[in-house]
């Protein structure tokens, strides 16, 4: 059976409230939905998500002027072969790894649905039926903050996650009322998304920090300082998760070598799409560390794709992953809902990536030219 048609379209998908961390506050962030379409009819579906970036429709266009005419023709469940081809297409700007994420996508969809298997299935089987989700925290007043937090404990949540790096005594001050209103059994982690520069800065706030019970830290430093990494690390109580610096297999390889990373943060469409993805598992196995997946965010197809990925791999950390920004739009573009439960997402058991496009969605969002 072979694929016939290859189509990015470009729409908006609205944020339910504005999203903010220490880089800026976000309203909206543009998407490409991938429709890939077989001989008998059946249609896979991925998506192409850069909510941080902007410039997913530009990629959309890429994907149907130069893309399309070299995917069409393989056959269904080729993955490798289509990896291949669009590997050519991204070898010059990491960017071109989210439009080959959305296309990866519907080629698993599709496949998956022609076996009538889902994906976790296709990646060697499924090992858990949920995964664990941080409850995550905008910035805001210290007051909107503590209100979240206890919100998101009552929901079932045992790990939150607090945006940080804008005002030190501020952070400070939201982490030790954070920590007195809610249980002690309910974990924190702070994502500096790189705000800090100074190691000795980093390591000073890290102490205090873990004084209210931050356990892990995201991103403390730039992503090329890995001496100054490797430095914190061996320096301080919390563990360092690395995320704006992982984006493919390579940038994995080059934090482990270094020492520059407890634990990695991964995002399925920065890596590519889900067999890059699992390269990262693979080798982050190989030095004993484990993973968790975080979300740019896509909406629920991206997130669907997530959490199959999360499933089927054995160093998925205990730590809770970020498979959640599908939440936080107002709509979508799928019949079916990813349901989160108690603070964990459950896994689509259907064929395929386990969720329909709500066609008429699609058009309502879509970006007329």
């Amino acid at each position: 059976m072979k694929i016939v048609s290859v189509e990015a379209i470009p729409i908006n998908l609205p944020f339910r409230e504005p999203v903010s961390d220490s880089w800026g506050k976000y309203h909206s962030s543009n998407h490409g939905i991938v429709i890939v379409r077989s001989e008998n009819g059946d249609y896979g579906a991925g998506e192409i998500a850069l909510a941080w970036f902007g410039g997913a429709h530009a990629l959309c266009q890429e994907v149907n002027e130069r893309w399309a005419p070299r995917l069409v023709g393989l056959e269904v469940g080729d993955i490798t072969r289509g990896c291949t081809i669009m590997d050519g297409f991204c070898a010059f700007s990491k960017r071109h790894l989210l439009a080959k994420a959305g296309v990866e996508m519907a080629l698993w969809d599709l496949w998956g649905k022609q076996t009538g298997l889902p994906v976790h299935r296709l990646l060697g089987g499924k090992l858990r039926n949920t995964v664990p989700l941080t409850g995550g925290i905008s910035m805001g007043t210290v007051e909107s903050m503590v209100e979240v937090a206890c919100r998101k404990a009552a929901e079932g949540y045992k790990e939150l996650k607090l945006k940080v790096g804008l005002e030190e005594q501020t952070d400070l001050e939201t982490l030790k009322r954070i920590r007195k209103a809610i249980p002690d059994s309910i974990r924190i982690r702070v994502d500096v998304n790189m705000a800090w520069t100074s190691a000795k800065h980093a390591k000073r706030l890290i102490d205090e920090m873990v004084h209210y019970g931050v356990q892990i830290v995201e991103q403390p430093l730039p992503s090329e300082q890995l001496k100054d990494l490797a430095w914190l690390r061996e320096h301080t109580e919390a563990l360092i998760l690395i995320d704006e610096g992982v984006w493919d297999a390579e940038d994995a390889k080059r934090h482990l070598e270094s020492g520059a990373a407890d634990m990695l943060h991964l995002y399925i469409s920065e890596a590519g799409g889900i067999r890059e993805s699992r390269r990262i598992f693979e080798l982050a196995g190989l030095y004993r560390q484990d993973c968790t997946i975080g979300s740019m965010p896509e909406g629920r197809i991206g997130a669907a794709a997530s959490a199959h990925v999360a499933a089927a791999m054995p160093n998925l950390s205990r730590h809770a992953s970020d498979i959640r920004g599908f939440t936080g739009y107002a709509e979508d573009v799928t019949v079916e809902e990813l349901l989160i439960i108690h603070g964990e997402l459950h896994v689509p058991d259907k064929p395929g990536l386990g969720v329909t496009v709500d066609w008429d969605q699609i058009e309502k969002l879509r970006v007329k030219p």
